[in-house]
């Protein structure tokens, strides 16, 4: 029996929202292909590669496929990141699931297939910070992002496209804070990204306050790293 509804959770849904409506999408690290047969079914994309470098997943993913009758429209290939891609055989690449340093590797493994797509669309599990430095240094504008809470944790979805001709920037001094925490965030108020500064203040001061009492053999350079990344949020929080 051919399924005819699919759910996917609100972090997936966040990023899904963010692919242009008639393109053809790659999904990194597909898992079960829920990301590619929910844009298949709501007509968002014509057709879809459900790419993932482990044999398991992509099993659960032909499985999945076939049950909701879209093995036309939906191929899934075994790819370590992008390297089963072709330079623009697809619009959109998606990238979800990963930490930061794994999704800056895969991109930057694959940058000519990556600056091939029309857009990236990322939701890096940590290091999010490194991941929009990768953008910036290799020729990527972020357009959009977006921000939720799931489970009692936060996710951030990027959307980048390559840039056209040189984006000056507004103000140099602000660019380290623009990578840690998201420009279009700040600027936009965003309430979620204003309670993850929160957060991460309230947390860093308590790691900041520990490593002071313990006083242990190099804790003056691991206090001093969390009291740059203080004076970083702090400057983030003057946004709101």
């Amino acid at each position: 029996m051919i399924r005819d509804n699919i759910k996917l959770s609100n972090r997936l849904m966040m990023s899904v929202r963010m692919v242009t409506t008639g393109n053809t999408v790659a999904d990194i690290g597909c898992d079960h292909a829920h990301t590619c047969i929910y844009l298949i079914k709501e007509g968002i994309s014509p057709r879809a590669i459900a790419m993932d470098v482990r044999k398991g997943p992509l099993a659960h993913a032909d499985a999945n496929i076939k049950l909701y009758g879209y093995e036309k429209k939906i191929s899934i290939r075994l790819s370590d990141g992008l390297a089963s891609l072709e330079a623009g055989e697809t619009d959109s690449i998606i990238i979800t699931g990963m930490g930061g340093t794994l999704t800056v590797q895969i991109l930057e493994n694959g940058i000519e297939k990556a600056a091939a797509a029309k857009e990236l669309i990322l939701q890096p599990q940590s290091d999010i910070g490194m991941v929009r430095c990768f953008l910036r240094k290799n020729g990527f504008v972020i357009v959009d992002e977006d921000m939720c809470i799931e489970s009692g944790k936060f996710y951030n979805s990027i959307k980048a496209v390559q840039a056209c001709g040189n984006k000056k920037r507004e103000d140099n001094q602000l660019i380290e804070v623009y990578d840690e925490f998201g420009e279009k965030l700040l600027k936009e108020h965003h309430p979620i990204c204003r309670q993850y500064l929160q957060v991460m203040m309230k947390k860093t001061e308590r790691v900041i306050k520990k490593i002071m009492d313990e006083g242990s053999e190099g804790s003056t350079d691991k206090k001093e790293f969390f009291e740059n990344y203080l004076v970083l949020t702090k400057k983030a929080m003057g946004f709101f």
